[in-house]
């Protein structure tokens, strides 16, 4: 049974998420990319640091949670999971939990469950920083990921110059109600198994990193 702390957050997020849709204005660069995985019917790990998640709801909820796109969210399985797990309901989604005991036969077992899924055509959207930093470090585990499933990366950058941006660790943005936000997907990344998973998720920093410069500069409010 959800607590109640749980259920008013996962309600304040999705309250938050709906007036982003609702009200701001979207500019989109790149969707050819996701476009182009969906017609491969290629999985895609969509992925963009923690700070951004909200900016990235709302363009989840405007142009893809009412045709059926399938889309895991991967959540930890602590307090925040529990809350984020009832957020994605409401958004229509569905979201994945990882054990954060990185060493246990639990967080083993849920992941090869997590490969599984991914493998047979489920979307994912991971914060690789998340869900504690620090920012702009990958953990490894998205990396294995999109190397086990075949999945390919898809980097996300996002920018909005109205935005409440919180004091803490990923500098969270919170784009006010009418806001511009840009959106830049950039080209797919594939990563093989055999690859250093170190190298790895340095190209995928790089790439997140390049798409959100890319949103930054392509900026006109």
């Amino acid at each position: 049974m959800i607590t109640s702390r749980s259920w008013i957050s996962a309600r304040g997020l999705h309250l938050y998420s709906q007036v982003v849709c609702h009200t701001a204005r979207y500019h989109l660069h790149g969707e050819k990319h996701l476009d182009a995985l969906e017609a491969a019917g290629r999985p895609a790990i969509w992925t963009s640091w923690h700070g951004s998640t909200m900016m990235i709801a709302g363009y989840y909820l405007r142009h893809h949670a009412a045709n059926g796109y399938n889309i895991l969210l991967i959540v930890p399985d602590d307090w925040r999971g529990e809350a984020l797990t009832e957020w994605s309901r409401l958004l229509g989604t569905k979201a994945f939990t990882i054990s954060m005991q990185e060493e246990s036969f639990v967080a083993a077992r849920r992941f090869v469950q997590l490969v599984r899924q991914v493998r047979d055509g489920a979307n994912a959207y991971i914060n690789p920083d998340g869900p504690d930093g620090p920012s702009g470090v990958p953990k490894p585990g998205v990396a294995f990921l999109a190397g086990k499933s075949g999945a390919a990366i898809l980097p996300m950058g996002v920018y909005a110059r109205s935005r409440i941006q919180l004091p803490r660790w990923d500098r969270y943005s919170l784009p006010l109600p009418y806001s511009h936000i840009t959106l830049a997907i950039g080209e797919p990344l594939a990563v093989d198994r055999e690859e250093d998973n170190s190298e790895a998720c340095s190209r995928i920093a790089a790439a997140i990193n390049l798409a959100m410069a890319e949103a930054r500069s392509r900026h006109r409010p």
